[in-house]
């Protein structure tokens, strides 16, 4: 039975295009809005294209993508480009090009409340913008992943991301979210004229495109030389929502502080953040918070413990203590922020959670998840708000069977009242 349903949604989706993009059904959702989970596209469509190109954005508006994220950093001459990494030989053809050799280093520097080190690679903060777009996009080395698309696509810039993004809302006739990560900030306001350089950067290339708004003074004079394109008419569609994210929660609390843009406050590696008290912190500047997925599952005392992160007990005893994973969705919502939890892979791919490697769930269910199905499900009962999936036509047709689950609930329920 579940094969035949999992086949008649999927034929759904191939037939009707706009059915599983905007589901009109109304049953009610645990999310805090009540309506179904927003599926963000994790570096747009990475299962399929190679990340963060635009085929994988394209890829991702096609098959139903809420949001579509873009990773950046920022070039020695102060351009804004969009890769995962701050290094470029795990995705791209840096390696063979001879020009480049020289451009070789090691670099440590703070990621998440911890020092990351990072020896024999190039650096996109290293690199001008033309030795930039000399690089070609590769496919991750999966056998499942289609590897007949590496070298076709060059690395993007912001710009060109969010032109992107206008594109497809113009030709699908839908809005799609934006939601870039600034990754590393620290790193990428090394040698600038001011200590938030990069976010003010991304923030004037946001606002000229539509996404958001300055709601306090920003530096602009350092800016000057930032030339950005004229806009393609819009042609009577509307632009999608915007969010910002960062795992610096200084920089989170910059966004926040100065445009209209709602902030995902990423974390995976900070203890305080996982009590009472610190979740009272966050809530003051984001809007979102988005942790690790197996905080929801095996819990916060026992990821830190297996990640070797030290804590100091009687301070997050004064916190309130580690919320238990079946708690912290409901304890997120309570403080008015919505979740979004990272990362959803493709159905080919290890779920990569504890409890599947012998560690006891923190759960009073001692829940752990056997396959997507059991995972989305998981999830979406909780009430995740919005959720960083790769294999989006697998994640739409899972939600699309949440929702036949929550519709036959409704009717049941009713059906017994009546009786």
């Amino acid at each position: 039975m579940r094969v035949l349903t999992f086949a008649t949604a999927a034929a759904s989706l191939a037939l009707n295009v706009s059915g599983f993009i905007d589901d009109p059904r109304t049953v009610r959702w645990n999310t805090l809005s009540g309506k179904p989970t927003q599926l963000v596209g994790h570096r747009g469509e990475k299962a399929f294209m190679p990340e963060h190109t635009r085929a994988s954005y394209w890829q991702a508006a096609v098959e139903g993508a809420d949001y579509i994220e873009p990773d950046l950093g920022l070039t020695k001459d102060g351009h804004l480009v969009v890769n995962h990494n701050e290094w470029l030989s795990e995705n791209t053809n840096v390696a063979s090009i001879p020009q480049l050799a020289h451009l070789r280093a090691n670099k440590t520097w703070n990621d998440d409340g911890k020092l990351k080190t990072v020896t024999n690679d190039w650096f996109i903060a290293d690199m001008t913008l033309e030795q930039i777009k000399m690089l070609r996009v590769n496919q991750a080395p999966f056998s499942w992943r289609p590897q007949h698309f590496n070298g076709m696509f060059d690395v993007l810039t912001f710009e060109e991301y969010l032109q992107i993004m206008r594109n497809v809302t113009i030709e699908l006739g839908r809005p799609f979210g934006v939601i870039p990560e600034l990754k590393s900030p620290l790193l990428y306001n090394r040698g600038r004229s001011y200590p938030r350089y990069f976010e003010d950067r991304a923030i004037l290339t946001m606002r000229h495109y539509g996404w958001t708004k300055i709601t306090k003074d920003i530096d602009t004079s350092q800016h000057a030389d930032l030339r950005l394109a004229p806009l393609r008419p819009l042609n009577g569609t509307c632009l999608g929502p915007s969010a910002w994210q960062s795992f610096d929660q200084d920089t989170a609390a910059y966004l926040s502080r100065h445009t209209s843009t709602p902030v995902v406050a990423l974390n995976q590696n900070l203890p305080w953040f996982f009590t009472p008290k610190g979740l009272d912190r966050v809530s003051k500047y984001a809007q979102i918070v988005s942790p690790w997925k197996d905080f929801f599952v095996t819990g916060a005392e026992a990821y830190f413990t297996a990640q070797n992160i030290t804590w100091n007990p009687k301070e997050i005893a004064q916190m309130g203590g580690f919320i238990a994973p079946d708690r912290l969705a409901k304890e997120i919502h309570k403080r008015g922020m919505t979740i979004s939890p990272y990362t959803f892979y493709d159905s080919h791919q290890s779920m990569s959670y504890l409890c599947q490697k012998g560690v006891k769930p923190g759960s009073k269910s001692g829940f752990c998840p056997k396959d997507k199905s059991e995972e989305f499900f998981y999830f979406f009962g909780l009430g995740m708000d919005f959720m960083f999936v790769e294999n989006i036509v697998e994640a739409n047709v899972l939600r699309i069977l949440y929702t036949n689950k929550l519709e036959q609930r409704r009717t049941s329920d009713y059906i017994a009242d009546q009786q």
